[in-house]
């Protein structure tokens, strides 16, 4: 016999699990929005991976198998759910990824970010925000686009690695939040990593 979706007043058929309740698919992928832009605004804290790490890349890999499920369902979704649907996957992938990474620290470090792109190239002086053995996040003025590679330069001391634009976010401000991720696997950071999380602890709540 079906399951009816367990939000309240909802008469439509469960047909995925999410936070232990069976669900629709519109409140599945409701809630799914709900809990990945959590996970993407907290994910910054140094003190995410202690704290939640396990039950993000728990919840992270619930999500992905459930959106396969419904994807594969003997009623298809539409064009608008499947759109949403491969959104939520890929967005959960890419969290998933970066909780598979290691964990981040704060620690403003000066850089120069060059891109080398034959039609457009730049340059620009820029802090780290938050750093990880495989790399970074900032800010920055230029546009950038996932899958860019980009040459950094740290300001103090002149090491060089290139590196791929992993993901980007627009600021109210202007500018981009991005993440970088090393295309090798240089020590381009050295004992910073280690040294940063006492340095820069996680803001109270």
């Amino acid at each position: 016999m079906p399951v009816n979706c367990s939000a309240e007043g909802c008469l439509e058929a469960a047909v995925a699990s999410l936070d232990e309740c069976q669900v629709c698919r519109t409140h599945f992928v409701t809630g799914a929005y709900r809990h990945l832009e959590s996970v993407a605004e907290q994910i910054q804290e140094p003190s995410f991976y202690s704290q939640h790490g396990e039950l993000a890349t728990r919840f992270l890999e619930q999500c992905m198998r459930e959106v396969t499920n419904i994807a594969c369902a003997a009623e298809p979704p539409d064009n608008l759910e499947r759109a949403r649907l491969l959104d939520i996957l890929l967005w959960a992938s890419e969290l998933y990824g970066r909780l598979r990474r290691g964990p981040r620290v704060r620690a403003s470090i000066p850089i120069l970010v060059r891109s080398e792109d034959e039609q457009k190239p730049w340059e620009e002086k820029a802090d780290t925000v938050v750093l990880s053995v495989h790399g970074f996040c900032f800010f920055c003025r230029h546009e950038l686009h996932s899958g860019d590679i980009l040459t950094c330069i740290r300001l103090d001391n002149g090491h060089r690695a290139d590196a791929r634009v992993a993901w980007t976010r627009s600021k109210d401000s202007g500018e981009t939040e991005a993440g970088l991720e090393f295309i090798t696997d240089e020590d381009f950071w050295g004992a910073e990593v280690s040294v940063a999380a006492p340095v820069f602890p996680a803001r109270d709540r």
